[in-house]
């Protein structure tokens, strides 16, 4: 009986070792208190961005991760300001899981001329491409865990960046509509402009009866047909060939599950007109209906 109460005993303070940070059924992560990035050896020198067409400029941070207990992946955003206060940022779009973060020069360019106010093609005239000193940090968090969020000192850098903004993303529309051209970029949907890194496109189509019963797809560039269940293309199945005939309902829309492939879809009762075409690339589904 002693031996059995020990062992319950035991279990019992394993089990509470290891909860979560939402449930008790996970090891729990410690509260960050320590991370660092560290100062880059080119710190005192200018970091010059520019467009090219060869080894895109680029800037390389180097980070060590947070304490929190155990070995995890993290997740680390790079954040910038005008002032060494962070009272005003912006964060980079992409999220990095290594130690090692390479920040595009695109992404650096495009935070620092948000600064400005610099956002899109019509603020061109107030782009400034003049090397500045740009204050940096780190955010290195857990997904789906709140209290792991934990800032790094902030670094500066001198950084002459150029005109570079983020504009919509686009899908282009591939089928009978399109000429079977996989170059011909004129039929697309695109991201809102508040909506931009949303992956949900949307827009309204002019579609003959003919090219919607023809078939087609969707491609997030042009230029290469793709893989079977790979992207660039989106479509109704895997495989090539292996097209969907829907139907739209009585109030003439459909709604289904889209995957990365390049089966068509086929709408068989199309009367021809303008059709508005929503892509969600985030749930993978697909809304058609007729646009009023």
């Amino acid at each position: 009986m002693k031996k059995i109460s020990l062992m319950m005993a035991l279990l019992f303070m394993i089990g509470a070792t290891f909860t979560s940070c939402k449930e008790d059924t996970q090891p729990r992560l410690d509260e960050p208190t320590e991370f660092v990035l560290n100062t880059p050896a080119l710190a005192s020198q200018t970091y010059v961005l520019q467009e090219t067409d060869g080894e895109p400029s680029q800037i390389v941070l180097t980070v060590s991760q947070p304490n929190y207990g155990m070995g995890v992946v993290t997740s680390y955003e790079v954040q910038i300001s005008k002032t060494e206060e962070f009272t005003d940022y912006r964060s980079l779009l992409t999220v990095n899981t290594q130690a090692e973060i390479i920040c595009s020069g695109y992404e650096f360019s495009v935070a620092m001329n948000a600064l400005d106010g610099v956002t899109d093609e019509e603020d061109k005239d107030k782009f400034n491409g003049a090397a500045r000193e740009v204050y940096v940090r780190v955010r290195a968090f857990i997904p789906n865990c709140d209290y792991s969020s934990i800032n790094s000192n902030v670094i500066k850098l001198n950084v002459k960046p150029y005109f570079a903004v983020r504009a919509p993303g686009k899908l282009y529309v591939i089928g009978q509509v399109s000429g079977w051209d996989i170059n011909n970029n004129a039929v697309y949907l695109s991201e809102p402009q508040n909506g931009i890194g949303s992956k949900i496109y949307s827009g309204v189509v002019n579609m003959s009866a003919e090219d919607a019963s023809s078939g087609f797809r969707f491609y997030t560039e042009l230029g290469s047909w793709g893989e079977n269940g790979a992207l660039p293309s989106v479509g109704a199945n895997a495989d090539d060939g292996d097209n969907a005939s829907i139907a739209l309902d009585e109030n003439g829309s459909y709604s289904g599950a889209c995957v990365a492939g390049k089966g068509n879809w086929n709408i068989t009762n199309w009367g021809g007109g303008s059709m508005k075409m929503t892509v969600d690339l985030n749930d993978m589904k697909v809304y058609f209906e007729k646009a009023d």
